[in-house]
């Protein structure tokens, strides 16, 4: 007890270090992706911080494995530099009470994340696809410094050019509008100044110009040209756009549902699939009674066989679509399982590899487990590719990276235990 407690206690700190450092180099790529789409939206801070929370929770299922990956092999490299592990050794104790206490810890942390993958990142992912699909559909708010001499079209049948802006006050100078009205010319308003107004509880907003004019071209006369001034004029211009309007639907993709809504879907379209196929055998079998009982005009076979061909084909193209559908929710099933036993993988490679590499800087073992990692990951995402596809099973797309790392570690598992082996035989004959 006293051993495997110090074992899980030298692995907390590799752990959260790199789980941390992870999830920074995480969250920054997501703001570098994310930021130039945000920017100019007119999104408050909250409303920002509330996307990248919501995408933090795919986040946290990919640093999990990793940070166990690093954290055991720093833990088990720092005290194989160290020469504990040489002083276990000689102790007699079996590698296997050594890595043991951790193996346990990688399931546990396994099992807690199938069940975060399946309750909490699913209704993540909806909310972050929800959110940020009202971030796109909102339009800029009327940033009107930014937009000086450039035509401003937020607005419905509005083209607006501002001249200049009255920093201390913000009026407008020298305003140019088009409006297009429906069916007919534009109408070109010039004037000297004008005020953007909202209105009180709406997000409707209006303009106020003064001292202006009307160009416009007469409907029924179009060679005639139609001038009127003003001294005030006021123009609705609708919908500001300033605020976020938050849309709820109903649908959601495959990332965003639990295993069991998914195996609802899986039953639901082999169902399906099933049924197309039994209409097809028995259209089949009904037009060769048809053909051979029956009677009928030379044509008719001809056009029967033509209608049997026709139905066939676009059978084909929704038992096709419909298997594709099946084979996506099969693989976003095995990949919520099979990343979170990767912690136990990772625990069965880690440990053995960090024996044997004996380095004190966590830079040895972080470079190795980055290979690892990435050599991982590339075989998950080049396996859910091609099972997406229908070329490979999903149940073999998504378990193979865990085999082969499995495999690809197995090699220094097995020299690591006879290596250990030899110096506990001559502990005990010492003894």
């Amino acid at each position: 007890m006293v051993l495997s407690r110090y074992v899980l206690k030298e692995h907390v700190s590799p752990f959260l270090f790199s789980f941390c450092v992870i999830m920074f180099l995480l969250v920054v790529d997501l703001i570098l992706q994310k930021m130039d789409l945000i920017l100019g939206k007119g999104i408050s801070s909250l409303i920002v911080a509330e996307l990248f929370f919501l995408n933090t929770a795919w986040m946290v299922a990919l640093a999990i494995p990793m940070a166990v990956l690093v954290g055991t092999l720093m833990a088990f490299g720092r005290m194989s530099g160290d020469n504990e592990i040489s002083a276990i050794r000689a102790l007699g104790v079996g590698i296997q009470q050594v890595v043991w206490p951790v193996l346990v810890t990688g399931a546990v942390v396994a099992g807690a994340l199938v069940l975060f993958n399946d309750r909490v990142l699913p209704e993540f992912n909806y909310r972050g696809r929800m959110l940020m699909g009202d971030i796109q559909r909102k339009r800029p708010a009327v940033a009107l410094e930014d937009k000086m001499g450039v035509f401003i079209q937020d607005f419905d049948n509005y083209k607006i050019l501002i001249g200049d802006i009255d920093g201390e006050s913000s009026i407008l100078e020298d305003v140019l509008i088009y409006k297009y009205e429906p069916g007919g010319f534009p109408v070109t308003i010039v004037a000297k100044e004008g005020e953007i107004q909202f209105i009180d509880q709406t997000d409707e907003a209006r303009l106020l110009l003064r001292q202006g004019e009307f160009h416009s071209v007469d409907l029924e006369d179009p060679e005639v040209f139609v001038k009127a001034a003003f001294d005030r004029k006021v123009l609705r211009l609708g919908d500001a756009g300033r605020r976020l309007l938050r849309t709820i639907s109903h649908y959601r993709t495959d990332r965003e549902m639990t295993i069991g809504m998914m195996l609802d879907r899986v039953i639901q379209f082999e169902g399906e699939i099933q049924a197309r196929r039994l209409e097809r055998s028995e259209s089949g079998a009904e037009f060769m009674r048809k053909f051979v009982l029956d009677r009928e005009p030379v044509s008719r076979p001809y056009n029967n066989t033509l209608d049997l061909f026709g139905r066939t084909r676009t059978d084909a193209t929704i038992v096709g679509h419909k298997k594709r559908q099946v084979d996506r929710y099969l693989v976003e099933i095995h990949k919520k399982l099979s990343i979170p036993v990767a912690c136990i993988v990772f625990v069965l490679v880690g440990a053995p590899l960090g024996i044997r590499v004996k380095g004190n800087s966590p830079a040895v073992g972080a470079g190795i487990s980055i290979g690892f990692f990435l050599l991982w990951w590339l075989f998950l995402i080049g396996g859910e590719t091609l099972a997406d596809r229908g070329f490979v099973a999903p149940w073999f797309a998504m378990w193979c990276p865990n085999i082969f790392v499995l495999v690809g570690g197995g090699w220094i598992a097995i020299g690591t235990v006879f290596e250990w082996r030899p110096s506990i035989r001559r502990n005990r004959c010492a003894s």
